[in-house]
């Protein structure tokens, strides 16, 4: 699944003025500023230190602020235009932003995407109430590498309609993934998951009926921190 953009917003270059950036923010109403050079994304920076009139007189440019205070641009929060919804709410996941930066595959700078909106999607993805094939994946409980696992069955042709997560009980060292897919035949896509070591097993079809899957995609969410 490729994430789609929500909003196309200008970034600020380097060299714009701290005018230039109040005046964006303003534009904007963001709550960080998104930097650029050439195009090509730099970081987000909270726009608070904007709001201090007391502040950086001796400054007159987004570079001089960068270079003066390095340790404030968030480098790493940002969104890749082919990630799949479940990459995007990771990445919300690790920041307080209200939104964050899309990329494409070349680091440059093409729009944003904001927490609400990747929520929505996520909650639609989420629905476990249409009908599919089901199978269940077990995966270490402290490292749920959700995304790599999409990934790897969709490399197999096969599309991921829902996915929802069951943690683990006393006795149990594994959470528990189930996915839905719109397939019947997903025989390829369970060998690639054991090929990289995961342990899958299929539902019985009325014990399918029985999964509390609407409770399995809350727990995601909670695992997700969102």
């Amino acid at each position: 699944m490729t994430i789609l953009l929500e909003e196309y917003i200008s970034g600020l270059e380097l060299n714009a003025s701290l005018a230039e950036a109040k005046a964006w923010l303003e534009r904007t109403q963001l709550d960080s500023l998104i930097i650029t050079d050439k195009g090509r994304l730099i970081g987000m920076l909270d726009a608070q230190f904007l709001k201090d009139e007391d502040f950086g007189q001796e400054l007159n440019r987004l570079e001089d602020y960068i270079n003066a205070y390095p340790e404030d641009i968030q480098q790493g929060a940002y969104i890749c235009m082919k990630d799949h919804i479940f990459n995007a709410a990771e990445a919300f996941s690790n920041v307080l932003n209200d939104h964050l930066a899309v990329v494409d595959h070349d680091h440059n700078y093409i729009g944003i995407r904001t927490r609400n909106d990747v929520l929505e999607e996520l909650s639609e993805f989420l629905n476990m109430s249409q009908k599919g094939t089901v199978i269940d994946v077990h995966i270490p409980s402290k490292e749920p590498m959700i995304s790599e696992i999409i990934r790897l069955v969709e490399t197999e042709g096969v599309h991921v309609k829902t996915i929802a997560v069951q943690q683990p009980n006393m006795e149990e060292e594994h959470c528990r993934l189930t996915i839905k897919f719109e397939n019947e035949e997903v025989s390829n896509a369970i060998s690639t998951l054991e090929r990289f070591g995961y342990t899958v097993y299929i539902p019985d079809r009325d014990l399918q009926r029985d999964i509390d899957f609407h409770e399995r995609a809350n727990e995601l969410i909670r695992l997700l921190e969102l």
